[in-house]
């Protein structure tokens, strides 16, 4: 009985370690693309929430503009201009410092959905969603 309820407690313990993603995010207001404009496109940008990471937050950026600092579980809206762009994320130093980035062609009438995740081997990643 003893060992199932250890095996029980370990696998409770490491799933709480995974990152998920956020059912409801905070939503913050940037201060670089926050009003719709003619010719842009909506951009979402969603942080997981869950332990890996969570004391870290991820600075968000649009061709190396700084728009965002997320934290876990948190949202940003962005109406970015239609065109080629670079969307990049990084975590501070304390964090390691590690940086990701995605080169994306956004066009009018296509809004775009983004998520921000963290791998067991603490790998932060800007994804694409649906």
């Amino acid at each position: 009985m003893i060992k199932i309820l250890f095996a029980v407690a370990a696998i409770v313990t490491m799933s709480a370690c995974a990152t998920k993603p956020a059912t409801s995010p905070t939503a913050i207001a940037p201060s670089l693309y926050s009003a719709p404009t003619a010719g842009s496109v909506p951009v979402t940008i969603t942080r997981d929430g869950g332990i890996i990471g969570a004391a870290c937050g991820i600075n968000v950026r649009v061709d190396d503009n700084p728009v965002a600092k997320l934290r876990a579980s948190q949202s940003i809206s962005l109406f970015i201009p239609a065109g080629r762009h670079i969307l990049s994320i990084q975590t501070g130093n304390m964090c390691g410092g590690v940086r990701d980035a995605i080169d994306v062609t956004l066009t009018p009438d296509a809004p775009k959905n983004y998520r921000i995740g963290t791998d067991m081997g603490s790998n932060v990643q800007l994804i694409p969603t649906l």
